[in-house]
């Protein structure tokens, strides 16, 4: 699976899960203006932990690397990588 596919495929996760008609690499995530609430996020990365197969390393997790589909899809690739 490419990175476009990546990026669509978490974007429409969040879509589902949200109810939100928009979402794109830009869209913020976690924070004051962000879409996801601290239960929403959990049940997204346990959602991505299923799609893409790889297991959530807690020490690869930061606020920057979550912030937005974009920096959250690269951080699902990098993860991926490391748990192949």
């Amino acid at each position: 699976m490419n990175r476009d596919a990546i990026e669509q495929e978490i974007t429409d996760i969040i879509k589902k899960m949200l109810q939100l008609s928009f979402v794109d690499n830009d869209t913020v995530l976690i924070g004051t203006a962000g879409v996801l609430d601290s239960m929403t996020f959990i049940r997204l990365l346990a959602e991505l932990e299923k799609r893409f197969d790889f297991t959530v390393d807690e020490d690869d997790l930061t606020l920057d690397s979550i912030s937005s589909v974009k920096n959250m899809t690269e951080w699902v690739i990098k993860s991926k990588r490391e748990n192949s």
